[in-house]
C-alpha cells in the first residue's frame, strides 16, 4: 500500500503551494473557496484524468503539479504533470530530492492496444498491487484493472458522496461492470483472467455467415470432383493394398536373389583376377626356366667339346712356346698334355652337376605346367560363373524387377487417387454437417446467456461487519445491521437502502462504506491503494434533522463520534478528510490537522491552499 505525503503546485517566479499529509488520520478543514476541493481534483488529474476538471483563479499562474507518495517499504515516488496537460514524469525520490532530467516519462493512461508504461503500472508496482484482468461486460470481454477503475473507493469528491448512485460504480456508467469486478477483486484478490468472452449477436451472425461462405467455397469443388470420378466395383484401397503387398514381396525376393547373384559374381571376378595374375607369374617363370634349360644344354655341349678335345693334344706339332719362345717339347713345363686327364675329369664332374640341375629344372617346369592347368581351370570356372550370373540378372531378374516397379508405381498412383476420393467424401460429409449446424444457428437460435460467479459471500459478510463496526464507532442509532445489495451494489442499513436516505445520511454511509473497505483490505492483505480521501462527509449532514427522503431519526452525536473515531485510525492506514467544519480541539491535536482560514481569516493563519504572493 501507499500514502500521499505532499501535493504541490509550482510555477516560475512563484512560491510553491504545498500541502502535506501524514500516516493515520488527516483533517483539512476551512472556509469555502479556499482550494480544499481543488486538492481532490489535483489528485484525480495526477492519477490520469484527461484534464483538470476544476480550475480556480489562484492556480492560473502555476504550471506544474507534483504529488509525492510513500509506500510501506519507506520508498518515495513523485509524479509531476503540467497543468496544461500531456504526459507525466515519475521520479523515484521525494519532491525536494528531484534531480532535473531524472524523471521517467509515462502516459496518464493507455489507449487501444498500447503497451506504454502508464500511471497504473507505476503506482500498482509502487503500492504492491498486482496487475489484474477484469471482465468489462456480460459477454465476458476483459480489460486491465487501472487505478481509475478503483477511484470511487478511495477518492471521494463532494458531489459523489451525496449522489444516489453506487459508491462502487460512481457517476460514470460506461465502465460499471469493470468497477463492480474491481470491487470483487478487492474483496477476494482473484481477478477474471482466463475468462473466454462470448460474441455479440450481430458479430456472431456476421461470423457465421462468413463461415457459411467459406464452407460453400470449399465444398463446391469437392462435390464437383466426387461427381466426375468413376470407380470400378473391385477397385478399392484394400484390394490395391493387397496387390501392393504381393508385388512388394516379389520385388523383395527378386532383390534378394539379385543380391545373391551379385555376391557370387563378385567372388567369380575375384577368382578370375587371381587366376590370371597367377598365370602371368607362371608364364614368366616358364620363360626364365626355358632360358636356364637352354643355358644348361649349351654348357653341356661346351664341356663335351672340351672332353673330346683333350685326346688331340698329343697329335699337335711342336711349336714355340708363346711364353718362353722355346720349342714345346714333351718336357716343356707349359705343355697342356700333362693336364688333359685333370681337364677331362673336371669337365665330367661339371657336366654331372649341370645334368642334375637340369633334371631339377625339368621337375620345376612340370610343376609349373600343373599349376598353369589348375589356374586356367579356375579362371574358366569363374568366367563361366560371371556369364551365368550376368545372363540371369540381365535376362530374367532385371526385367522382372522393372515390371514390378512399374506396376507398383501405377498402383501407388491409383491408391493416392482413391485416398483423395475417400478424403473428399469424408471432408464433404463433415462440411455438409457443419453447414447444416451453422444454418440452424443463423436461422434464429440465439446464444445462451452467460452465468457469472457471484460476489464472494464470506468476504461480503466480513466487509459488512467492518461497516457495522464503523457505524458503531459513530454511534449509529439503531441496530446497525448492514447488508450488501448486489442489485444496487450498495449497502442497506437496518433493512433500508442507502439511496432511500437524504443526502446527508447518504454521505455518512458512503464514508462508512469506503472506510470499511480500506480497513478490510488492510487487515486481509487485499489490493487497495492504501489511502482514502473523502471530501465533505459531514457538510450535508444536519444534527437532529431528518431528511426529506425518509431519513428517519439520526443520533445528534454522530458528528462528534465521527471526529473522535478518526483519533483511533491505526498506523498504516491513511484517511484524509476535507471538510468545511472544524473538528473539536482534542481531535485536531491528535491528528494531522490543517485549517484554511479564507480571505477574511485573522493574520498569521493560512488563507488557503494557494496563498497570496508577495
Amino acid at each position: 500500500m501507499m500514502q500521499i505525503r505532499s501535493i504541490l503546485l509550482r510555477g516560475p517566479g512563484l512560491d510553491d503551494a504545498l500541502v502535506t499529509f501524514e500516516d493515520r488520520a488527516n483533517i483539512l478543514a476551512g472556509e469555502s473557496d479556499t482550494g480544499k476541493s481543488y486538492l481532490v481534483h489535483c489528485l484525480d488529474y495526477i492519477l490520469g484524468a484527461d484534464e483538470m476538471k476544476k480550475r480556480i483563479e489562484e492556480a492560473e499562474p502555476y504550471s506544474q503539479l507534483l504529488v509525492e507518495f510513500e509506500n510501506s517499504e519507506a520508498q518515495f515516488l513523485t509524479l509531476e504533470r503540467s497543468l496544461s496537460g500531456g504526459d507525466i514524469a515519475a521520479y523515484a525520490s521525494r519532491i525536494n530530492d528531484i534531480k532535473p532530467g531524472s524523471g521517467e516519462r509515462i502516459v496518464p493512461k493507455r489507449s487501444g492496444k498500447s503497451q506504454a508504461k502508464d500511471v497504473t503500472e507505476i503506482l500498482f508496482a509502487f503500492a504492491d498491487i498486482k496487475e489484474a484482468t477484469l471482465r468489462k461486460n456480460d459477454r465476458g470481454d476483459v480489460n486491465r484493472l487501472t487505478i481509475r477503475t478503483m477511484l470511487p473507493l478511495f477518492l471521494v469528491d463532494e458531489i459523489s458522496i451525496i449522489d444516489e448512485r453506487s459508491p462502487i460504480t460512481g457517476r460514470l456508467g460506461f465502465d460499471a461492470t469493470a468497477r463492480k469486478r474491481a470491487f470483487a477483486y478487492m474483496l477476494s484478490g482473484k481477478d477474471d483472467a482466463g475468462i473466454i468472452a462470448s460474441e455479440r449477436k450481430d458479430i456472431a451472425a456476421a461470423r457465421l455467415n462468413a463461415q457459411l461462405s467459406v464452407i460453400s467455397d470449399i465444398l463446391t469443388p469437392i462435390e464437383q470432383r466426387l461427381q466426375s470420378r468413376t470407380q470400378h466395383a473391385d477397385d478399392s484401397i484394400e484390394r490395391i493394398d493387397k496387390t501392393i503387398q504381393a508385388l512388394s514381396q516379389s520385388l523383395a525376393d527378386h532383390s534378394e536373389e539379385r543380391e545373391t547373384l551379385e555376391n557370387e559374381r563378385r567372388d567369380a571376378i575375384a577368382l578370375v583376377q587371381h587366376a590370371e595374375s597367377q598365370l602371368l607369374a607362371i608364364t614368366e617363370l616358364q620363360r626364365q626356366y626355358n632360358l636356364l634349360a637352354e643355358r644348361y644344354r649349351s654348357d653341356l655341349d661346351r664341356l663335351d667339346f672340351i672332353t673330346e678335345g683333350a685326346h688331340f693334344f698329343d697329335g699337335l706339332q711342336e711349336v714355340r712356346c708363346p711364353l718362353c719362345d722355346q720349342l714345346m717339347s714333351p718336357e716343356h713345363s707349359h705343355k697342356a698334355s700333362e693336364r688333359r686327364i685333370e681337364v677331362y675329369e673336371a669337365a665330367r664332374a661339371e657336366a654331372s652337376k649341370i645334368r642334375a640341375h637340369s633334371n631339377d629344372l625339368r621337375e620345376a617346369i612340370k610343376t609349373l605346367e600343373l599349376l598353369r592347368s589348375a589356374r586356367e581351370t579356375e579362371r574358366n570356372a569363374g568366367q563361366d560363373t560371371i556369364k551365368r550370373t550376368d545372363s540371369r540378372i540381365r535376362s530374367i531378374l532385371a526385367p522382372a524387377m522393372q515390371d514390378d516397379n512399374t506396376r507398383l508405381d501405377r498402383l501407388f498412383s491409383r491408391r493416392v487417387e482413391l485416398e483423395a476420393a475417400r478424403s473428399d467424401e469424408v471432408q464433404a460429409s463433415d462440411l455438409r454437417g457443419l453447414k447444416e449446424k451453422i444454418e440452424s444457428e443463423v436461422s434464429g437460435r440465439s446464444p445462451s446467456s452467460q452465468k457469472w460467479e457471484p460476489l464472494p459471500a464470506g468476504a461480503l459478510r466480513k466487509l459488512c461487519a467492518e461497516v457495522e463496526g464503523v457505524l458503531k464507532e459513530w454511534k449509529w442509532e439503531g441496530e446497525g445491521r448492514v447488508e450488501f445489495d448486489e442489485t444496487e451494489y450498495d449497502i442497506k442499513v437496518d433493512g433500508q437502502r442507502r439511496q432511500s436516505h437524504g443526502k446527508g445520511v447518504r454521505a455518512v454511509l458512503y464514508s462508512a462504506f469506503v472506510i470499511a473497505v480500506l480497513r478490510y483490505c488492510h487487515t486481509n492483505g487485499r489490493p487497495h491503494p492504501g489511502t482514502l480521501v473523502i471530501d465533505s462527509p459531514l457538510t450535508s449532514y444536519k444534527k437532529g434533522k431528518t431528511g426529506g427522503k425518509s431519513d428517519g431519526p439520526v443520533s445528534e452525536g454522530i458528528e462528534s463520534a465521527f471526529w473522535q473515531a478518526l483519533r483511533r485510525t491505526p498506523t498504516g492506514v491513511q484517511i484524509i478528510i476535507i471538510e468545511n467544519k472544524e473538528p473539536p480541539p482534542e481531535v485536531a491535536e491528535a491528528v494531522h490537522y490543517e485549517w484554511f482560514a479564507g480571505k477574511n481569516g485573522p493574520p498569521g493563519e493560512r488563507k488557503g491552499f494557494i496563498t497570496a504572493q508577495s
